[in-house]
């Protein structure tokens, strides 16, 4: 197979897995940015769900408090009961919400990231396209550098030919000369 031949092929089969690969990295821009969204909806939830623990805590300490004033033992017991679970509850929200950051931004890194390939690809593309162009101008150079070489071979015969024509008139003109 000729080397032209070979890298048109290359050329070809390159071009149509890069079309596939394309394609899956949109899908992948696509799936991360509805992690992110779906990350920012369960964080703003988390963010929620901790204000309203807190507020619950704060009823359950109020609560104590006055049942500790009116010396209301059993209820005392049974609001520190209620006071643990909302605190355990205040944890357990606090630490999904860290939770949902870091996913939050691991998926915003791997969207960059993404992009970053997307981008990435487009450069490769048009540099091919540039090393197409760049190649076929080379490639038409040279044919016009064949076409100089030709034309100079030819210049050169024609100039050959002139020389002897000159030598072969000086002869004649000396030879007439002579004979005058």
């Amino acid at each position: 197979m000729k080397p032209l031949t070979t890298m048109a092929v290359g050329a070809a089969v390159l071009a149509l897995g890069y079309g596939a690969a394309d394609a899956q990295n949109g899908r992948q821009i696509k799936n991360d940015r509805q992690d992110v969204r779906q990350d920012r909806r369960e964080l703003h939830r988390d963010n929620r769900d901790v204000r309203q623990d807190r507020r619950e805590l704060a009823g359950d300490r109020q609560a104590l408090n006055q049942d500790i004033k009116a010396g209301r033992t059993s209820e005392v017991r049974q609001d520190r009961a209620e006071i643990r679970g909302d605190r355990r509850e205040v944890r357990e929200d606090v630490r999904d919400r860290r939770d949902d950051r870091r996913d939050l931004q691991k998926d915003r890194r791997d969207l960059r990231n993404d992009q970053d390939v997307r981008r990435d690809k487009q450069d490769v593309r048009q540099d091919r396209r540039e090393l197409q162009r760049d190649n076929r101008d080379v490639r038409q150079d040279r044919r016009e550098l064949a076409g100089d070489r030709h034309e100079l071979r030819e210049d050169v015969r024609d100039r050959r030919d002139d020389r002897r024509d000159l030598r072969q008139d000086q002869r004649e003109l000396a030879r007439d000369e002579r004979t005058r």
